[in-house]
């Protein structure tokens, strides 16, 4: 008589921490479907560190420093001097869309003829430019023809002397 108490007070024992584990398994199962559509973020590019653009003199800086301490640029110009540009961007992915650019940092470091630092600035997402892209085409000579004529209008047309027919 006595084990059939004892199995009794363990069975209602562990009763509410079946019913607990039961309901964190549900809870679990009704949440994973929220965690795939969190926004995936992506850095890419260069990290700024705001002490390395506090080191940068004008006129005293030279190129290879700058090298040094920044390492290799992101984009290298010629036009109107040597120019320098480290490109930070931020981009966020929300489930199926496609990736959304939400902060761009872009350091420019600009050298004078004697390749020391002639200027700097940092620039964001705000002040880029945005350049419509407008499509045109231009009309050729002659006419278009339909798949049709383009496959009926070579019959008969062998030996002519056209180039490439040896018939």
């Amino acid at each position: 008589m006595r084990l059939i108490e004892q199995a009794k007070i363990r069975q209602t024992v562990s009763h509410p921490i079946r019913r607990a584990s039961q309901a964190a398994v549900v809870l679990a199962a009704l949440l994973a479907p929220l965690q795939a559509c969190a926004p995936v973020i992506d850095n890419r590019g260069y990290v700024f560190d705001e002490r390395q653009i506090d080191s940068l003199k004008k006129g005293r800086t030279n190129m290879q420093a700058v090298q040094d301490s920044f390492g290799s640029p992101s984009t290298v110009t010629k036009l109107n001097g040597n120019a320098f540009y480290y490109v930070n961007s931020r981009f966020v992915t929300e489930s199926y869309r496609a990736p959304k650019e939400v902060e761009r940092k872009v350091l420019a470091i600009y050298f004078a003829a004697d390749n020391t630092v002639k200027d700097f600035a940092v620039y964001g997402l705000d002040d880029g430019i945005i350049v419509p892209i407008i499509q045109r085409t231009t009309q050729t000579q002659g006419q278009e023809l339909s798949i049709l004529g383009q496959i009926f209008g070579n019959l008969g047309r062998f030996g002519d002397n056209a180039p490439g027919s040896d018939f």
